[in-house]
């Protein structure tokens, strides 16, 4: 059967049994390289309840969730794959992060998987939802983060659309190395990361939720990131980002977080910007162009986190030259941000914002001679009080 001139795969149609306990992870694949040999096309879930290990799609592939289709990672560990496909991550070939963070050989493994393809889209009908199931690794990072739920590596155009991600094991959504990326419509609730973009260049997010224990967006070397119209919550950071040409536009940043990061057991949100640079990666250029425009920020600890320098900060490659927030409502921030350039120079420009608690920039910054900040005009409200 075709639609819209590809050849659609109904998994039920070959083998598959929506609703059968047991994992199908072979007869799934299965219908995939039946696909892949006739040149790619749409592998369907119909509404049911499917359990597989790692699975591993390939170009000119999408993988489509009909309403009411729940696709169940393992609750073993062991059902899952890193495909013997190496990964980009520098890192992890660094002996200090893996003592640090106890990072198996096997750390990028998952459920649904993609690696240096074309044309790779994961979509999704309204009541669709993939479940990693908090899958525990005692092997893994830090002794019990588990799987990742989706793995493109060196991907090329993508598209994540529709669906529901919830209870990831690790990271959710494992982009390295890819380039013209889509994601539209999404959901990520609870579990670790929500989207990390390691090497990924021109990427659009749009009319997404995020809702994660650990940070919303993630990565470093990401270069032309669009985020617009996202709601991002977190028991973290809102992005743990490194790279160049990064903005935030029309986007709602809210704590405390609904879901706990799972190794801290707390739910506030640590900071809205934390800058990302870890030293053995390589990183194209200098951080900067960094905006986050049109946006309402609420209830954080901190607004910025940036420490030049910092090996646990992982700030330690190139240096942050600018960052700018502009059309911006802050409210109900904790904590002052420790912003400094420790002798690289950095500037902060905050432009039209409206700032709910402080009287002036000097209280909600701390930063050293490297940094300059330009307000452009700044409206300060006093917080009412409470008449209880």
């Amino acid at each position: 059967m075709e639609r819209d001139g590809k050849r659609e795969y109904r998994v039920t149609e070959y083998g598959v049994e929506a609703g059968r306990k047991e994992l199908q992870t072979e007869a799934v694949q299965d219908v995939i390289e039946i696909c892949r040999k006739s040149g790619g096309g749409r592998i369907i879930f119909p509404k049911g309840e499917y359990y597989i290990g790692s699975i591993r799609l390939y170009s000119d592939m999408e993988l489509h969730l009909e309403s009411g289709a729940k696709v169940y990672g393992s609750e073993n560990y062991s059902d899952y794959s890193d495909f013997h496909v190496p990964s980009t991550l520098g890192y992890l070939n660094d002996e200090h992060y893996i003592r640090l963070w106890n990072l198996p050989k096997y750390y990028i493994y998952g459920i649904i998987c993609a690696f240096g393809e074309k044309n790779v889209s994961v979509t999704g009908e309204e009541d669709s939802w993939i479940d990693g199931q908090d899958c525990r690794d005692s092997n893994g990072e830090e002794h019990f983060r588990g799987p990742m739920g989706i793995i493109l590596s060196g991907c090329e155009n993508v598209r994540l659309e529709g669906y529901t991600f919830i209870n990831s094991a690790n990271w959710s959504h494992q982009l390295d190395s890819c380039r013209n990326v889509s994601v539209r419509g999404i959901t990520v609730l609870a579990g670790h990361d929500g989207l990390d973009l390691h090497h990924c260049t021109d990427i659009r997010v749009k009319d997404s939720r995020f809702e994660t224990g650990d940070d919303c967006f993630a990565g470093y070397d990401v270069e032309n990131l669009v985020v617009e119209n996202c709601y991002i919550n977190t028991a973290c950071n809102a992005m743990r980002l490194g790279g160049y040409n990064i903005v935030f536009d029309r986007c709602m940043f809210e704590g405390p977080g609904h879901y706990p990061h799972i190794s801290e057991n707390t739910y506030d949100t640590h900071a809205v910007f934390k800058y990302y640079a870890i030293r053995p990666d390589t990183i194209r250029h200098d951080g900067g162009s960094i905006r986050i425009e049109n946006s309402v920020i609420s209830d954080v600890r901190t607004l910025f986190s940036y420490q030049y320098g910092k090996e646990e900060l992982m700030q330690n490659n190139r240096p942050l030259r600018d960052i700018k927030l502009k059309n911006v409502s802050i409210s109900g921030v904790k904590n002052k941000s420790v912003f400094k350039g420790n002798g690289e120079p950095c500037r902060i420009i905050l432009e039209n914002i409206t700032l709910t608690g402080f009287s002036s920039p000097d209280e909600l910054l701390v930063t050293d001679e490297s940094v300059e900040i330009e307000v452009r005009n700044m409206i300060y409200v006093q917080e009412k009080e409470d008449n209880a």
